[in-house]
């Protein structure tokens, strides 16, 4: 399953880049994320991992979830994998000039380790609202400095 989402935000690229490559921010701006800690490596970069404590939905036990750096081109790209006990998800933000500042985009493709049905259930349900509040909650926080 694949999602996109995209924000402009009204700071330089580098500065957006540099906030949503380190995983160690996701509690800052995503709701479901208690705590993130890294493991391995000295800051974001390749071969950077780090243990996030999740709560994908209300539903849900707070769960580890397992985050690495697969890619890594700064201040334009950085691709994730991320893995707990509902799946796998391999997520990439990509940032853009613009005449503003940054365009963010979000692109997600998840592999369910629960049944599919429940898998499409959660997506319509929580994952898209979620993304897409997260990315105008990003936008918030950057844009006020």
């Amino acid at each position: 399953m694949a999602i996109e989402r995209s924000v402009e935000i009204a700071r330089p690229p580098a500065d957006v880049f540099a906030f949503v490559a380190d995983a160690r921010n996701d509690p800052r701006w995503c709701s479901t994320v208690a705590a993130c800690e890294q493991r391995d490596g000295s800051g974001p970069g390749p071969g950077a991992r780090y243990v996030a404590r999740h709560k994908p939905t209300p539903f849900h036990r707070v769960m580890p979830r397992a985050i690495e750096i697969v890619e890594y081109e700064a201040p334009r790209l950085v691709r994730w994998r991320q893995e707990d006990a509902n799946g796998v998800f391999h997520i990439a933000y990509e940032v853009e000039p613009t005449a503003a500042g940054a365009r963010l985009t979000q692109r997600d493709a998840i592999e369910w380790k629960v049944p599919l049905p429940v898998g499409r259930l959660a997506e319509r349900l929580f994952v898209r609202r979620h993304i897409a509040q997260q990315m105008q909650h990003l936008k918030r926080l950057l844009e006020a400095g």
